[in-house]
């Protein structure tokens, strides 16, 4: 019991301590988050990373400037081979990196396969999981994840061009402080 206690606290401090790290360098990531080897953790920031999130990283994680994901994110840069000299799968590991482009938004609970690239400006919905490539400016959704429609681009292009990137200007202190702005729930 007492030496469960220590060892859960020494994780906690552990994690802590790296999040500590990797928030200076402008990622912000939230305790507590599974271990994983940050070295293949390759960020431009902003970038913001929900708590309870699960990052499985043999392969490389990179994540462009500007994206923003949700909680109990779970990303898998490995897979067993299964078709090697034991059943159900030997100890050999298929390594394929993830690369999330600049100012994607992915919902809570995500699940992310290997070798899967999100595109710049894309959307994945709550509870979905990723299995291919998502293509830029789409909103995707479901078990597996399928397109559900695109953004405008037009518009995306101009707020890009404008700077109007969340967490830019959540850094400079302005988002929207209008109660009135920041409800609205129309929708196109």
């Amino acid at each position: 019991m007492i030496k469960y206690t220590l060892s859960t606290l020494f994780h906690y401090f552990k994690q802590f301590a790296i999040a500590r790290k990797l928030n200076k360098n402008g990622l912000e990531i939230h305790v507590p988050f599974s271990d994983f080897n940050h070295r293949n953790l390759i960020f431009t920031p902003p970038v913001y990373i929900g708590p309870d999130s699960w990052l499985q990283l043999r392969g490389k994680l990179i994540i462009e400037s500007g994206t923003i994901i949700g909680p109990r994110f779970k990303v898998h840069t490995s897979n067993h081979y299964w078709q090697g000299s034991m059943l159900p799968y030997d100890d050999k590991y298929i390594v394929k990196d993830v690369i999330i482009k600049q100012n994607v938004w992915i919902g809570a609970d995500v699940t992310v396969m290997p070798g899967v690239v999100i595109g710049e400006g894309a959307v994945v919905a709550a509870c979905s999981c990723v299995t291919k490539d998502v293509p830029p400016m789409s909103l995707v959704g479901g078990c597996p994840a399928k397109i559900i429609k695109y953004r405008d681009k037009n518009q995306y292009d101009k707020l890009k061009e404008e700077e109007r990137i969340y967490l830019k200007l959540k850094e400079q202190g302005k988002t929207i402080q209008n109660e009135d702005e920041r409800c609205n729930t129309s929708t196109k």
